[in-house]
């Protein structure tokens, strides 16, 4: 679960998961969120985002051309290590994103990725106003810069 919150110049959200792997799929619902689509389909009618998400909820990542899944190792045994594997991972999937890999699934702390030009507002993760709470829940409050 996530919501944004108020921020003066940047992009601010506080994200609550019970885990990594929901962690990292608030992330990617951000990223969603805050992308527009750069390409058409092949009918010349663009294709929204949902409809590209939910593809490939409904009929699994291998129906989709060029999948390409990236693994992260964010663990919380160390409140630093976390903090620079988690920031790392959010950065890494932003510069994806730039480089046309569209993320669609979290599975097993691995990001599945499609080829999909979009155009993302956010530009990376910053250290400003980062927050961490580790215990049975993961709680975070986060600044992108955009």
């Amino acid at each position: 679960m996530f919501r944004e919150i108020s921020h003066t110049a940047d992009l601010a959200y506080e994200i609550e998961a019970a885990n990594v792997n929901e962690m990292l799929q608030d992330f990617i619902t951000i990223i969603i969120q805050n992308s527009e689509i750069f390409e058409k389909s092949d009918t010349d009618i663009p294709e929204s985002m949902s409809n590209i998400v939910n593809k490939s909820n409904n009929e699994g990542t291998s129906d989709l051309q060029n999948v390409m899944k990236k693994c992260y190792n964010i663990n919380k045994s160390n409140d630093s290590e976390f903090v620079d594997n988690l920031f790392d991972a959010v950065n890494d999937i932003i510069s994806l994103v730039d480089r046309g890999y569209f993320p669609v699934k979290v599975e097993n702390q691995c990001v599945y990725f499609t080829r999909k030009r979009v155009i993302l507002r956010i530009k990376a993760l910053t250290y400003h106003g980062l927050e961490v709470k580790l215990g049975e829940r993961i709680s975070l409050k986060v600044v992108f810069d955009i």
